[in-house]
């Protein structure tokens, strides 16, 4: 009897398939204002739907395969799927479409199989020791297919991309402040906490007088926080060059200082680990050597804990990334400002483009943080 091998990606498989058969994967609409119908994966792929299922069994009997070879066609067979799925949806609907103004909005079907694929590719990248080119191949191949398929106007029915083109200039300035708030707010963290995180290892006094501050900064609310910020910055911005500079209770200076005080726990809390997992051995030659305290701080202490510090800079990035949603919430811009406006007009549709985008920028920047920080570690150890 055949042993299973991958349990994970058993259960995940056959989850997907029954998700699939089950689950409406789209909502057909006259208009932007109407609910539309709800139409199930087979009804719309019809004979199609084997060929889904079909790649799905595959990766089910794949999880009873031993040879490691298998986590790379597992990928590449949801790789496929992706590919499949997103261009099969515009091309089958289109049959269904009726009304003045029709659109295809993505229902919940859709996501599940999107979250499937994407657990697979996780899971199975995981235990797979592909070189860079190729892991690139497999991020850019799906990317390429789903551009070019978009100029030649194949999703323009898609009441995402409805959305998306009558808000294109809105959203690519968006997109720069949101982006902008997130570098910005992490670099100002990492110069303000890593300081600190040093002065919490080297005086041991000094770690709770450092570290607790930061705890509660975390745990306060953002709303609350925004409130707390509101009456001090209005005065500053009473200021004239702090006017000129467009500092106010509302806008981009609540949320850049409310995302910076965010970083500073987990870069702090990672810059105290960091040193304090610096072998003590390592130190006292060093002296024995004549170094200069200086000396072993920059060319020993910081690069052996440089790992563990970039590990907290990777957490930061990806909780801004996320956090810098609330920038739209006080006029800060930010991919944040079609959610909210989404949440006032009713229209789920509307809130994706500001929430599809901060999740793709968020498995990205980690994705390649990740692969950066494994770099570093492996060029200080080796």
């Amino acid at each position: 009897m055949t042993r299973l091998k991958d349990k994970q990606t058993l259960i995940i498989g056959i989850l997907s398939m029954l998700t699939f058969i089950i689950s409406p994967i789209v909502r057909i609409k006259p208009n932007r204002i109407s609910m539309g119908e709800l139409v199930s994966s087979i009804e719309l792929f019809s004979f199609f739907s084997l060929g889904i299922l079909f790649l799905w069994a595959i990766i089910i009997a794949l999880s009873f395969y031993g040879n490691k070879r298998r986590y790379s066609y597992q990928i590449l067979i949801s790789i496929l799927l992706l590919i499949s799925i997103v261009l099969l949806i515009p091309i089958k609907a289109e049959r269904l479409l009726m009304g003045t103004s029709p659109r295809i909005s993505l229902s919940q079907g859709f996501y599940f199989q999107l979250l499937w694929v994407y657990l697979t590719i996780f899971i199975s990248s995981k235990k797979t020791s592909q070189s860079l080119a190729i892991n690139a191949l497999f991020i850019l191949l799906p990317l390429w297919v789903f551009y070019y398929t978009s100029t030649i106007g194949l999703f323009d029915d898609l009441s995402l991309m409805k959305e998306f083109l009558t808000k294109k200039n809105q959203f690519y300035n968006n997109l720069i402040v949101h982006g902008t708030l997130t570098v910005f707010s992490v670099l100002s963290g990492m110069i303000i906490a890593i300081p600190l995180g040093f002065i919490a290892y080297r005086y041991k006094k000094a770690e709770d007088k450092v570290m607790i501050p930061l705890s509660i900064i975390e745990t306060i609310p953002s709303l609350s926080l925004f409130g707390i910020l509101l009456v001090p910055l209005s005065r500053l911005g009473r200021i004239g060059v702090l006017s000129n500079l467009g500092i106010s209770g509302i806008g981009w200076a609540p949320a850049y200082i409310a995302l910076t005080l965010y970083t500073l726990l987990p870069i702090g809390r990672n810059t105290l680990s960091g040193f304090s997992s610096v072998d003590k051995g390592i130190i006292e030659a060093a002296k024995g050597m004549g170094m200069k305290p200086l000396e072993i701080l920059f060319k020993i202490e910081f690069p052996l804990a440089f790992p563990v510090i970039f590990t907290g800079i990777r957490i930061a990035f990806t909780q801004t990334i996320g956090g810098a949603v609330l920038a739209g919430l006080v006029g800060g811009g930010g991919l944040g400002t079609f959610v909210f406006l989404g949440l006032a007009e009713a229209s789920p549709d509307l809130i994706l483009l500001g929430v599809i985008p901060i999740v793709i920028l968020t498995i990205a920047i980690d994705y390649l943080l990740r692969i950066s920080g494994e770099a570093i570690r492996s060029g200080i150890y080796d």
